[in-house]
């Protein structure tokens, strides 16, 4: 941890001061400071405002009051969704700094599309009456969960950081310092996912304007979470947040505020800037040290002494959950050197909480340098050296909600066969790798891996770009990947197994279906600018060429875009009967956001999606993709007897988490490769490539077995429908299995791989566009 050693700061006087400017020193600490305090006396009553309109929103119900003024639920008729509305009280509004405040908040926000990020829908005024139109978030401050049930488990409670992180991270990369982050303000949609809200104190970094609100010797925030250069009135930066998400961190692990043993706001404004950075460990021991370090980081005195950036807090958050969800043998990237046994060890009787998982069968290390196994006595121990597996997915970037998703998979399935007396006599263990969304991190991590780490197999990769770009490493390593995901076909290795559909059994069937079923003609192409999307276009042209179907229009914009207007415009202009809609990761957002907000619905042009699957919807507003449709091999929803068992003991390790097509291919992948080492009872990877070619299992999503030929994977083609509870209901799928076919036959393998080396070399050698996003 962190050294507790203070550097030069004000003098404590200079605290009070700022405090008693800001607060007053008589402030209850049982409310926080601009919270609850109620609208000024001439608004009017609460019951007066229901079934009132604001502009062409109805009020439909109260949902709660601050400082600033109240917020609302209404109704937008025009776009058919609830969404709530802020509005200023009397007081605030005549306020002209106040105000300027709250219209900052909606520029703030505004330039925000991110999964984890509030969105902001609008801002207005009628008459007198400022106000602000937001997403509806229906799940529940995580406030709220910790009052209602006390401290978070250490993995649940890194998992809402993870969250918090990626939303934070989103706003410093627009330029803004949310500089009130807390519990209170990480707010969970209806699906589960958690996003950042309530930008009312967000300052652009920049010097503009909006920056220039909140001069030095002002104390805005809560003071609970505020860092110690917020306290005392100083100039903030990006490192303010990082100080309050290592507050809210502690918070989660044991639930009770930092510094709340004082009785005054004075004294814990004091208290953040003089006492010693307090470990959730004194509170309860069995907090994994790994968190306790991460919260004395984020939350040391001096600026610099912290995470410099939220990406870097969030790779030692990463490293916790994959280690606390699979045993994974990983490093805290900040912490060089220092592997999970030592930093997850605990000390004292363990909580409830971690017996209870423990009787299940998670077990997690508590003797310093030494590991052991959760066992049932009827298995037999291990005894030999681990087995070492490579995880390579993306836990941080555009690609991280999708990248981490197949992580949790991965590692259930490992932690399952470790359960049930591992592989030869030997534990399995997994080294879990962040591509961070970039192809060539990929390649570094799958040669560190490989070279270093002497995996003997690697499971990972998610964008066809990434694995691309990993593919001649593992060739000129004779190596071998296992790869989760459906893609656009045109390649074979024998390095790779592909657990994902081919062309033939996703994009060419589904295609089909709306063309047959729904009696789609005009078809329009959107996607992420890289090899799949591409790829997928082409395959569907050629698919309608001869037919009453054509293509009507294309558009591509960069992996990890939010901009979306002259997409939709296109789309508005040339009417199609049908989006086909190949963007993968976080932009997904912002695409349907942007599509509801042009007053494209549904009913007039609906949506297949190729690459949205349940973990997905959790990022999007559910009312803006409800009654689209999906294509896939796998959902949820499926009513088969492996299914339900599979999604039994999934939820059960993670209540919050739905589960996609990748993650059920993830786990099949791993089962598939342990039936295979334990058939050649080798770990040697050539042994291991060759026998896993003739191994089937009977998966969640159906029986499942690799072809030896091409070394792809039987599918069943299926088209979901999204659901207002963000599953899907099939409303279609195929007799039976589909055998692979790589190529598609509507051009000569040769042309197919012409086509893709023009798309390289156009590129500048590499699977995506690197033009930038405007």
């Amino acid at each position: 941890m962190p050294s507790d050693q203070q550097p030069p700061l004000k003098k404590p006087d200079d605290c009070v001061a700022a405090a008693g400017r800001q607060f007053g020193e008589t402030e209850s600490m049982g409310v926080t400071p601009g919270d609850t305090a109620p609208l000024s006396h001439d608004r009017l009553p609460v019951q007066n405002w229901i079934g009132k309109s604001l502009g062409k929103y109805q009020i439909t119900a109260l949902l709660g009051q601050g400082g600033m003024g109240v917020v609302w639920r209404a109704h937008d008729p025009s776009l058919e969704r609830d969404v709530a509305i802020k509005i200023l009280s009397d007081q605030t509004a005549s306020n002209p700094t106040a105000v300027g405040r709250f219209q900052s908040e909606a520029k703030a926000a505004g330039k925000l599309s991110h999964a984890n990020v509030a969105a902001i829908h609008e801002i207005g005024q009628e008459g007198p009456t400022h106000f602000l139109v937001m997403e509806l978030l229906t799940g529940g401050s995580v406030s709220e969960e910790v009052q209602e049930h006390g401290a978070c488990t250490a993995l649940e409670a890194t998992r809402i950081m993870l969250d918090a992180c990626h939303g934070v991270a989103a706003a410093h990369a627009e330029g803004l310092v949310h500089r009130d982050i807390k519990p209170a303000n990480l707010v969970r949609s209806g699906n589960g996912a958690v996003k950042v809200t309530d930008f009312g104190l967000a300052k652009l970094s920049s010097a503009d304007s909006a920056g220039q609100m909140t001069q030095t010797g002002t104390v805005i925030g809560t003071p609970y979470f505020m860092s110690p250069e917020q306290c005392q009135g100083q100039a903030v930066d990006s490192r303010t947040d990082i100080y309050a998400l290592g507050a809210t961190y502690y918070c989660l692990l044991t639930g009770r505020q930092p510094y709340d043993e004082s009785d005054s706001v004075v004294q814990v404004m004091f208290a953040h800037c003089n006492k010693s950075i307090p470990d959730p460990r004194d509170l309860d021991a069995s907090v994994p040290v790994a968190c306790a370090a991460i919260v004395g980081r984020a939350m040391a005195k001096d600026p610099s002494d912290r995470y410099q950036t939220v990406e870097e807090m969030l790779r030692d958050l990463q490293a916790v959950v994959a280690a606390l969800s699979g045993e994974a043998q990983i490093e805290l990237p900040s912490q060089s050197g220092m592997s999970h046994p030592a930093l997850l060890r605990t000390q004292g009787q363990p909580s409830r909480r971690w017996f209870l998982v423990g009787i299940a069968g998670i077990g997690l290390l508590v003797l310093v340098g030494l590991s052991f196994q959760v066992f049932f006595s009827s298995i037999p121990v291990p005894q030999g050296d681990p087995i070492k597996v490579g995880v390579l997915q993306s836990l941080s970037g555009t690609m991280s909600t999708n990248g981490t998703s197949v992580v949790d998979a991965t590692l259930m399935a490992i932690q399952e066969i470790n359960q049930s007396g591992g592989l030869l006599g030997r534990q399995v263990q997994a080294v879990v790798a962040d591509g961070r969304s970039n192809t060539e991190t990929f390649a570094r991590e799958a040669e560190r891996l490989i070279v270093d780490e002497k995996v003997c197999t690697v499971f990972g990769c998610w964008t066809s770009s990434s694995r691309k770009t990993v593919r001649p490493v593992f060739e000129q390593h004779n190596h071998l990947l296992v790869y989760p995901v459906q893609y656009e076909g045109m390649e074979t290795s024998p390095n790779i197994v592909y657990m994902g559909a081919a062309p033939n059994q996703q994009i060419i069937p589904a295609v089909s279906w709306a063309r047959e079923i729904l009696h789609k003609k005009r078809f329009f192409v959107v996607g992420s600018d890289y090899v799949f999307p591409r790829m997928a276009s082409e395959v569907i042209k050629d698919q309608l060429q001869n037919t009453d179907a054509e293509l009507i229009g294309e558009r591509f914009v960069p992996l990890g875009s939010s901009h979306f207007e002259p997409v939709v415009q296109a789309i508005q202009e040339s009417q199609p009967d049908m989006i086909l809609n190949t963007i993968n990761g976080d932009s997904n957002v912002a695409f349907f956001r942007e599509l509801r907000n042009a007053g494209i619905q549904r009913e007039d042009i609906p949506c297949l999606s190729f690459s949205l699957g349940e973990q997905t919807l959790r990022s999007l507003n559910i009312a803006d993709v409800e009654g689209d449709y999906a294509a896939s091999t796998y959902f949820e929803s499926l009513d088969t007897d492996a299914n339900r068992k599979f999604v039994a003991r999934f939820k059960e390790k993670y209540p919050h988490r739905v589960i996609s097509d990748p993650m059920q291919d993830a786990y099949i992948g791993v089962m598939l490769w342990a039936q295979a080492v334990r058939e050649s009872q080798s770990t040697e990877t050539k042994t291991i490539r060759r026998t896993m070619l003739t191994q089937r299992i009977a998966a969640p999503e159906g029986d499942t077995r690799i072809d030896p030929e091409t070394q792809h994977c039987f599918k069943t083609p299926r088209v979901g429908q999204i659901r207002g509870d963000g599953q899907f209901q099939v409303v279609w799928d195929a007799s039976k299995p589909v055998p692979p076919e790589p190529y598609p036959a509507s051009r000569t393998a040769e042309d197919w791989k012409a086509f893709l080396h023009d798309l390289y070399v156009g590129w500048g050698n590499q699977w995506m566009s690197r033009v930038k996003d405007e």
